[in-house]
């Protein structure tokens, strides 16, 4: 056995274990690198709490989320009650008290009809989408419904009788909301910051009262009603109706629905939206009557929602909190796709340069989040890749001095990039492809790899056997 001999054959034994121990090392700095991918992962959730601050803050100013409750009819009535008192003896006895509660009656129909007109606030690098709303309304009441749910022995106080209408945030109101009854007589409406005396959840409420005189018992009425309101992010309605029926229209491009109740029917363009509801009385889950407080609430009707949010198209934020799910898997493939380079050459890759190659991953990361505040989220990404991919390739080529071997990179690192945009992209196949992918990973591992010899036996038996040639 020569000493060249031996030497080669010793070679081939180190590399061969240290390519072992190079895959070891490619997992454990995949596991590492995770920690500064959890600090771009806070930096994004920071950046986008922040937006939220600064929306909140902006949309507050203008009304912010607005919801609108009624109108609802309220009638005071006075009933006799035993209750229990005590006396100045500190004893308690129970005696019959004169005590005065409330009936709320829903109109028998209602039909609202919405008009938002959009435009952008501005704050910083922050875009805020608000709206100037026109509601109109219509419908009848029939105050013959109280009798149906007063106690026996209650008298209603027609004089008492009050229309409350709610809003979420009364700043936002335009100007003062004309509400006539049966086309001659007009309410008006004074804030009003609770009531207390509709019972134990009527603190909750915030809006409107007007006195409604001249009231005969058993009368039915219509009524019109006309309120401009300016709101952000979220407009919406309470199907207050026994009966209720609503058209929103917008110039809002990107609407979403939500609440208890979706469109029967929407038309979305790149002009706007229109939308109609028609929630019947069945499908309210309110009842068209009831005794404030007991067995039921105003507040529990007012879950009866329906509501259009303003959409902001590719949520930068979201998209970059999306892409960072996967950060691991794709930094995985990148240090996958070094390391089989490597065992299939001659030129190795030395443990600094894969965490160097490593780092180059997390920063793109970071651009991405940096960038997509500015030029939009799909622009962020194209330029963040590009530079990332062309740093990456143009170290491989320093490290291989192999240009094949550099474009060999440059083409994997451009796959890798386009698969894990899809994969943002298609959310719902997300699992499905990239279960797919670590499975052709591993198989393309498995069959780059098949010729190394983990243990070095075949170098060894080499060396051993060169004296006999």
């Amino acid at each position: 056995m020569t000493d060249h001999s031996v030497q080669t054959g010793q070679t081939r034994i180190d590399r061969s274990r240290s390519m072992g121990l190079k895959l070891i090392l490619v997992g454990a700095l995949v596991v590492l690198l995770g920690a500064p991918l959890a600090l771009v992962n806070l930096l994004a959730w920071e950046r986008a709490n922040r937006a939220e601050t600064v929306s909140a803050e902006v949309g507050a100013a203008y009304g912010g989320a607005q919801e609108m409750r009624g109108p609802f009819l309220v009638l005071p009535y006075t009933i006799d009650r035993e209750m229990e008192v005590r006396d100045a003896n500190g004893r308690t006895r129970r005696e019959m008290r004169t005590v005065t509660e409330t009936i709320v009656l829903s109109p028998d129909t209602l039909h609202l009809t919405g008009a938002l007109e959009t435009r952008i606030l501005h704050r910083a690098i922050y875009d805020v989408p608000v709206y100037e709303a026109g509601l109109q309304m219509s419908g009848r009441f029939d105050t013959g419904a109280a009798g149906d749910v007063l106690p026996e022995g209650g008298t209603i106080d027609w004089t008492g009788a009050r229309m409350i209408y709610a809003v979420s945030d009364l700043r936002g109101i335009g100007e003062d909301f004309r509400f006539t009854l049966s086309g001659r007589r007009a309410l008006r409406f004074e804030p009003q910051s609770d009531f207390d005396r509709l019972g134990p959840d009527g603190a909750a409420w915030r809006g409107m009262a007007a006195p409604v005189a001249n009231l005969r018992p058993g009368e039915a009425f219509d009524f019109e009603g006309a309120l401009q309101i300016s709101g952000a992010g979220r407009f919406a309605l309470l199907a207050s109706g026994r009966e209720t029926t609503a058209d929103v229209t917008s110039d809002w491009p990107h609407p979403g629905f939500d609440g208890q109740y979706l469109p029967d029917t929407r038309e979305i363009g790149s002009d706007g939206f229109t939308a109609s509801w028609r929630v019947p009385y069945l499908a309210r889950g309110v009842p068209a009557a009831w005794v404030e407080g007991r067995g039921y609430t105003l507040n529990q009707a007012s879950t009866a929602l329906f509501a259009v949010n303003l959409v902001t198209p590719a949520d930068g934020y979201a998209q970059v909190s999306r892409s960072l799910k996967y950060a691991l898997l794709f930094l995985a493939f990148t240090l996958l796709m070094f390391f089989l380079i490597e065992a299939n050459g001659e030129r190795p890759v030395h443990a600094a340069q894969y965490v160097l190659i490593g780092l180059a991953q997390v920063v793109f990361y970071l651009l991405l989040l940096a960038m997509s505040e500015h030029l939009g989220v799909w622009a962020a990404y194209g330029v963040a890749a590009l530079a990332t991919i062309t740093l990456t390739a143009g170290y491989a080529l320093t490290i291989f001095r192999s240009q094949p071997r550099a474009m060999v990179t440059f083409a994997g690192l451009t796959l890798t990039y386009l698969v894990q945009f899809v994969l943002v992209l298609v959310e719902d196949y997300a699992l499905l492809i990239g279960s797919g992918l670590v499975f052709a990973a591993l198989a393309a591992t498995m069959f780059m790899t098949r010729k190394v010899d983990w243990y070095g036996m075949t170098a060894g038996v080499e060396g051993r056997a060169s004296p006999a040639n």
